[in-house]
């Protein structure tokens, strides 16, 4: 009998890499993953482990290499070892019986199963649940920004027990003290977060606290409100907790202005600017004018590659949706994001475009090429913080997402049939999220209306 272990080369959202197990005895040869997470570890070369692929420590008569567990998670190690017990048992007790396929896992599921804290066994932290959710459901396929919003999700709501701990020293945050009041209390310390951590620096000091933080709009106070909901609904359906403290709990609703996007007339004008005198701007042009052409997120955009052109179509997976959801988006390129293309046909390598520093200069650069480009008519927002709407220049509300408006907003305003217009732009059938990207216009509202005489 022999075991193996495992170690993982893909990391979490906390930066851990995750433990496999095989098992061998007789004609039994499997492998399951065992959901136990470590620290990352450089193998040995003498150990037989090869960096990027993965280590493997033979371990005999259930003893396993403890050698490739850091010393400081000394807690998964002894986990680790009554699992093995725990497979062994299992198997003397199946001998003289067929293994089917699959049952290593299913042992392995049986044996969380028993060790699962229950609510009863004690108070359950909410951080702790929210690390359990973001370690059970990630997949080498969930989207960055799913990732980023767990976590900044989780770190608000390590800020607000350290915030509590100003007044009762040992406050933790548990399941059992989540109620409708306190969920109040949470959603106004997320809306000014910005105020308590500048008054007091305590609230970003130590691990999970730190980061910058600024004023945050109702919308994504809502949003993070609808994470945490995510994994309580988890939370109650996997048996961790008994009741769910969002059942009393109404949440706001989310208030979106009408969409700002460009017109056919507008983008043409940025195309045809002459940016000669800001040579660093033409890149971000570039790839801002190919954006309003295909519809594509900024996260796709940023990691498109020469394979996805195909016959002339752009075709990928959205990132965003590709973990829950996954659906082939293709996108015939036309005359002006085809001839983008032509521009960088010759970068070496498999990128499409050269890499942009991040996500935030793209967004700044965007601001500053519309200004120079003339986009300066006025429209109507709605401010995100005071909700109250404002006249603010088009240049001035500049960003990677108008691009995707700008393709919706103008397919929509020629076709005027969502899933025609969804099929290009990712979108679910009747997804309630399509109506921020598109406009009912006095032109469209009268074309309609002169269609029944």
């Amino acid at each position: 009998m022999m075991f193996r272990i495992y170690v993982g080369k893909r990391r979490n959202c906390r930066g851990l890499v995750e433990l496999s197990l095989r098992f061998r005895c007789g004609r039994v040869d499997q492998r399951a993953s065992t959901n136990l997470w470590i620290p990352p570890v450089v193998p040995d070369k003498a150990a037989g482990g090869c960096r990027g692929k993965g280590v493997a420590v033979s371990a005999c008569n259930g003893v396993p290499g403890c050698d490739v567990i850091p010393a400081d998670a000394s807690a998964e190690r002894a986990r680790l070892m009554r699992m093995m017990v725990y497979v062994e048992e299992a198997y003397f007790a199946l001998r003289g019986k067929g293994i089917d396929r699959g049952w290593l896992a299913d042992t392995i599921d049986r044996f969380n199963e028993a060790e699962r804290p229950r609510l009863s066994a004690g108070r359950t932290v909410v951080t702790d649940l929210i690390d359990d959710f973001m370690e059970a459901t990630w997949s080498p396929d969930c989207s960055e920004s799913r990732t980023v919003s767990y976590a900044l999700m989780r770190r608000s709501v390590a800020r607000f027990e350290e915030f509590r701990r100003l007044r009762v020293a040992r406050y933790s945050l548990t399941v059992e003290r989540l109620d409708d009041v306190s969920l109040r209390a949470l959603e106004n310390f997320m809306l000014r977060e910005d105020v308590w951590v500048r008054r007091y620096p305590r609230l970003v000091s130590g691990a999970g606290l730190e980061g910058l933080t600024r004023a945050r709009s109702r919308n994504t106070v809502n949003d993070r409100m609808k994470l945490l909901k995510a994994v309580m609904n988890w939370a109650v359906k996997t048996g961790r907790i008994t009741g769910n403290p969002f059942d009393t709990y109404v949440s706001g609703r989310n208030v979106y202005g009408t969409p700002v996007y460009l017109t056919l007339e507008e983008r043409r004008r940025i195309e045809t600017c002459d940016l000669s005198a800001h040579p660093k701007l033409a890149l971000q042009r570039d790839l801002f004018v190919f954006q309003c052409c295909v519809g594509c997120r900024v996260f796709d955009l940023m990691s498109l590659s020469k394979s996805n052109i195909v016959d002339g179509e752009l075709i990928y997976v959205a990132r965003k949706t590709r973990g829950e959801s996954p659906q082939t988006i293709r996108v015939p390129l036309n005359r002006t994001a085809s001839e983008v293309l032509r521009r960088y046909a010759g970068l070496a390598g498999d990128s499409l475009f050269p890499a942009v520093s991040s996500k935030v200069c793209y967004n700044a650069a965007i601001k500053e090429i519309l200004k120079l480009a003339g986009i300066d008519r006025k429209v109507l927002v709605i401010n995100p913080l005071t909700r109250e709407a404002e006249c603010r220049r088009l240049y001035e509300t500049g960003s990677s997402h108008m691009a995707r408006r700008t393709f919706i907003g103008n397919i929509y305003k020629k076709f005027k049939d969502q899933r025609l217009v969804s099929e290009l732009s990712g979108h679910a059938a009747g997804s309630n999220a399509f109506a921020r990207y598109r406009e009912i216009d006095s032109d469209m509202r009268r074309e309609m209306v002169e269609s029944i005489e």
